[in-house]
């Protein structure tokens, strides 16, 4: 059962998103509010749809790669995971297979967060759960956008795209800063092809491709009509290891808990 509380711990570390917020939490970092570090970087009322890809670094050398699918529409936030194509981080080899045999391996995740909530979808399952997104502060945090501070650092190229290259600073309200390196793409309307962040020890480094700066359907920030809604992510995880080969063992009716001294 090892397996399986690894393979749950890795499902609620995709909702949350953002690159950086997830990848810190992969790499056994603290997560931060996604949200928040997107709308500092790219503007609260950016839209467009784009491939990203992501490489973090620890300061013990370790390295997690990983490609997500990203819609933006006026703040609201859309990513699509596959696990098969991440590679290194803490994801044992068992735990992406077990994934994959509960139909979770896919995961689509929508945040709105000025509504303060948000969406976890299995399309392999045909199933959602709604969850408030992550915060930085208490229920007393208001709905202040964060600040931002921007510094010239010189121009680059990337990707043939010629860039100009900025430190940005966003403080969330009653949050942490976020310390971010952004390259602008002056030929792509200023769009941010690439962004680098120092936090908990790591390096996280991403770089955006098949960038479309058009408005993605506003259809795709909600969970499908025809998609079964479960009232919390365990009860949705159960349900998957019910329709696995031999179900649940008898007599469980929640997730175990990790055997006493057992390492996470």
């Amino acid at each position: 059962m090892k397996t399986i509380r690894i393979a749950s711990l890795v499902t609620l570390a995709l909702y949350g998103l953002g690159a950086a917020g997830f990848a810190q939490g992969m790499m056994g970092g603290p997560r931060r509010d996604p949200g928040a570090g997107l709308a500092g970087i790219f503007g609260k009322d950016k839209s467009f749809s784009a491939v990203a890809h992501t490489t973090i670094k620890d300061s013990s050398g370790n390295e997690m790669q990983m490609e997500i699918s990203y819609a933006v529409l006026e703040g609201k936030i859309r990513t699509e995971t596959d696990m098969a194509k991440m590679q290194g981080g803490r994801i044992p080899p068992q735990a992406l297979a077990q994934m994959q045999a509960m139909g979770m391996d896919k995961t689509v995740t929508i945040l709105l967060p000025e509504k303060h909530t948000g969406y976890v979808v299995y399309p392999g399952l045909k199933a959602y759960c709604e969850l408030p997104t992550p915060t930085g502060s208490s229920a007393t945090e208001t709905n202040k956008p964060p600040k931002v501070e921007r510094t010239e650092l010189g121009k680059e190229t990337l990707d043939g795209h010629p860039c100009v290259k900025y430190k940005v600073v966003v403080t969330p309200e009653g949050g942490p800063a976020i310390n971010t390196l952004v390259w602008q793409a002056t030929d792509l309307n200023s769009y941010p092809i690439q962004t680098q962040t120092d936090a908990g020890g790591s390096t996280i480094t991403t770089r955006f491709q098949n960038i479309d700066q058009t408005k993605p359907a506003a259809s795709l920030f909600g969970p499908p009509s025809d998609y079964k809604r479960y009232g919390s992510m365990q009860e949705l995880m159960m349900s998957a290891m019910g329709g696995m080969p031999g179900g649940m063992p008898r007599g469980r009716s929640s997730m175990p808990p990790m055997p006493p001294g057992e390492k996470e």
